[in-house]
């Protein structure tokens, strides 16, 4: 009896180990599948950090050079500004000085000076081209 149990008992053994293996195949398959998506995604992942990294040295490489390029004209408005001002110093010091310069410009502004003096914005250079009378450079200078 037993023989005959253990007979029979082998039998479903048998099948039940079978049954496992074919399981435990099936879960190696899928989780193959799952680390196979898994590294693809890993990869592209590594492609668009490439990608970004790139696109951000470019972008510092161009704030680079358009602080420079902003750091030079800030210095050369400064020397403009100054400029400007050494000349506006030496008009007023010609005025105080000269006579002749004295009168000429102590004269009344002529209308037409005067209202656009008034019509140039307040801190700004006038040069805006916001104007609409403005004429641009004129091809009669001498």
């Amino acid at each position: 009896m037993i023989k005959r149990i253990m007979g029979n008992l082998s039998g479903w053994m048998i099948a039940g180990l079978l049954g496992i293996t074919v399981y435990a195949g099936m879960q190696a398959r899928e989780y193959a599948l799952q680390l196979s998506v898994t590294e693809s995604r890993l990869a592209r992942a590594h492609d668009q950090v490439a990608i970004l990294q790139e696109h951000q040295r470019w972008q510092r490489e161009q704030i680079d050079t358009l602080s420079a390029v902003l750091s030079a004209r800030d210095e050369q408005l400064q020397r403009d500004a100054e400029l400007v001002d050494m000349m506006r110093d030496t008009a007023r010091q010609l005025e105080r000085d000269d006579a002749t310069t004295h009168d000429w410009a102590s004269q009344p502004l002529p209308a037409a000076v005067s209202d656009w003096v008034r019509d140039i914005p307040r801190g700004g250079n006038g040069a805006d081209g916001n104007d609409p009378r403005a004429t641009g450079p004129s091809g009669n200078a001498p």
